[in-house]
């Protein structure tokens, strides 16, 4: 599980329905299980195993349905998008400066360029 999913129990949201609180536990289970933490905080990657990398448009809105649940996640998903926004153009990349990436690959093809959204490490 994800450190920084591991919230203090202040910090759980229960009702008084079993049902309801079923629901809350399996989808905190979920989400921890998608969730990785990067340097710049927890992102919920897109889904295990072809799409375990961030892409962009489906971490904001995991972040936003998890806001109420855990603002930790939506940190991390705005840190790691600003980090990583584009500040040139490419054609292949898709990018334009200040547009937000549709996803990002590491490892050897992306290093190679033989896939357009490799990832360039920034500090």
């Amino acid at each position: 599980m994800c450190d920084s999913l591991k919230a203090p129990a202040r910090r759980h949201r229960f009702s008084s329905g079993r049902v309801f609180n079923d629901w809350l536990a399996r989808t905190r289970a979920d989400i921890a299980l998608l969730t990785t933490d990067l340097e710049t905080g927890p992102y919920p990657y897109a889904g295990i195993p072809w799409f375990s990398t961030a892409f962009g448009r489906d971490g904001v809105i995991s972040a936003l349905q998890m806001l109420w649940l855990n603002p930790e996640l939506a940190r991390g998903v705005l840190a790691f998008l600003a980090r990583y926004q584009s500040t040139e153009t490419s054609v292949f990349g898709d990018a334009d400066p200040g547009k937000i990436m549709h996803e990002t690959r590491k490892g050897e093809m992306a290093v190679l360029r033989e896939l357009p959204f490799g990832r360039q490490d920034r500090r």
